[in-house]
C-alpha cells in the first residue's frame, strides 16, 4: 500500500519566556529539524510505531484509557491522542508508521510535542483528508502530555508544530488560543540561529518549573485571579510593594517578568512584520535580561554545574555585543539561543566548542 509522507517542525521560542502558561503572548517558530513519517492504513485497531528515536511499539486504539505505568513513554503519548480523536467521535482506524527524527533529545526544540502532533497528523491525513485544525491538534497534543505522559506543559510548543512558521500567539483563552503567522524572511537579517546544547537535560527540574507556575499563580490569586493575564499591569504595580512585603522578592519578579514579556512578545511579533530586525533584536536582548534577572531560569540547585549560565556567558563573551543570546525554552539546563551574524558562524560554532557547548543551527521554516 502507498505510504502517505508527513512532516512536523520543532519548535523555538523566539519570546514570551514562561508566558504562555499564565495566558500570555509568546512568539516562536517552526525549524528544520523536526519529524518524518512514512504511514499507511493497516485495516486494524493497532498502531503499529516504528522508529529510531522512540522505539518500536503498538497500541490498541480500542483501549485508550490512561495506563499510569506508561507514564513518560512514547505509548502514553499515542494512546492519549487516539483518545481525544475517539472523544470527539471521530471513527478512525489502525496504522503503520515508520518515524524519522532530526531533533536531538534534551535540544530544547520541543521533541516529545512533534511526536504528539505528528501522531495527530497522521491520523489526520489518513482518515480525515487532512482536515483537522491545528488548534485542535495543539489541544489533543497538550492534553496526551498533561494527562497520559503525566508532564504538565502549557500549549505554546504544540501550536508552534502544528501551525508552523513564525507565530505570534496568545493564550488568554486557553481552549481557543488566538495566533497569526508572521510574514518574515529570516535568512535576509544576516543572522543564523543558533541553538547551544548545554549538555545537561531537564530530566531533575519538573520542581523548578512547577515553582515559576506556582509563583506567578500566588500573585495572580492575590490580584483576585486565577491566571496573571487576568490582571492589568497597573493593577500589579499599584500594589507592587505590598506584594514585595507579603512574599518576597522571588513571585513577585516573576510575576513582573510575565507582564513585561508578554507585552514584549507582542512588540517582537510587531517588529518582524514590519521587517525591523534590529528592533526585534533589541526587544530580544530586553527578554534575556528578563529572565535572567527576574524570571531567574538560568541557574538552579539542582543543576549544580550551571551549565546553562556558562553557556551564555561563553555565548556573550565570544559575540562582544554583535548579535543577541538568550535562555531558550523552560531554562535551568537544557539549551540556550543566539542570533549570530553571518559572518561571525563559524568563529561562534567554533569557540563555543572549545568552551564545551555544541551548537545546532536549524534554519526558521
Amino acid at each position: 500500500m502507498e505510504r502517505t509522507e508527513i512532516f512536523v517542525p520543532g519548535r523555538t521560542e523566539l519570546g514570551g519566556n514562561h508566558t504562555d502558561h499564565q495566558g500570555g503572548c509568546v512568539l516562536a517558530a517552526g525549524v528544520s529539524l523536526g519529524m518524518t513519517a512514512l504511514a499507511a492504513p493497516n485495516g486494524t485497531d493497532t498502531v503499529n510505531i516504528r522508529s529510531r528515536g522512540f522505539g518500536e511499539f503498538s497500541v490498541d486504539i480500542g483501549d485508550t484509557e490512561p495506563r499510569p505505568e506508561e507514564a513518560g513513554t512514547s505509548a502514553a503519548l499515542i494512546r492519549g491522542v487516539c483518545n481525544s480523536f475517539i472523544e470527539s467521535g471521530n471513527i478512525f482506524g489502525g496504522f503503520d508508521a515508520d518515524v524519522e527524527s532530526e531533533i536531538p533529545a534534551g535540544s530544547g526544540l520541543s521533541s516529545s510535542a512533534a511526536f504528539e502532533v505528528l501522531i495527530g497528523n497522521i491520523i489526520s491525513r489518513l482518515f480525515f483528508g487532512g482536515t483537522v485544525p491545528p488548534v485542535a491538534l495543539a489541544k489533543m497534543a497538550q492534553r496526551a502530555e498533561n494527562e497520559y505522559f503525566c508532564k504538565p506543559c502549557g500549549m505554546m510548543d504544540q501550536l508552534i508544530c502544528a501551525v508552523g512558521g513564525v507565530v505570534s500567539a496568545d493564550f488568554a483563552d486557553p481552549q481557543a488560543p488566538q495566533y497569526r503567522k508572521i510574514e518574515y524572511d529570516f535568512a535576509k537579517s544576516g543572522h543564523a540561529l543558533a541553538i547551544i546544547e548545554c549538555g545537561v537535560g531537564h530530566e531533575n527540574l519538573t520542581a523548578d518549573y512547577a515553582q515559576i507556575t506556582k509563583d506567578m499563580r500566588l500573585i495572580a490569586v492575590d490580584l483576585g485571579h486565577e491566571r496573571l493575564c487576568e490582571a492589568t499591569a497597573a493593577e500589579f504595580y499599584s500594589v507592587f510593594p505590598l506584594l514585595r512585603q507579603k512574599y518576597g522578592d522571588r513571585p513577585v519578579f516573576r510575576a513582573m517578568h510575565f507582564f513585561e514579556e508578554t507585552r514584549r512578545a507582542a512588540e517582537e511579533a510587531n517588529a518582524l512584520s514590519a521587517g525591523n530586525f534590529e528592533e526585534f533584536l533589541r526587544l530580544y536582548r530586553e527578554s534575556a535580561e528578563s529572565s535572567e534577572q527576574y524570571l531567574q531560569n538560568i541557574v538552579s540547585e539542582n543543576e549544580p554545574n550551571h551549565r546553562l549560565a556558562n553557556a551564555i556567558s561563553a555565548a556573550r563573551n565570544i559575540l562582544s555585543g554583535a548579535g543577541a543570546v538568550r535562555v531558550h525554552g523552560g531554562g535551568f539546563a537544557g539549551t540556550a539561543q543566539a542570533f549570530v551574524p553571518e559572518e561571525m558562524k563559524q568563529k561562534f560554532s567554533k569557540e563555543m566548542q572549545s568552551a564545551g557547548f555544541s551548537c545546532l543551527w536549524p534554519e526558521i521554516v
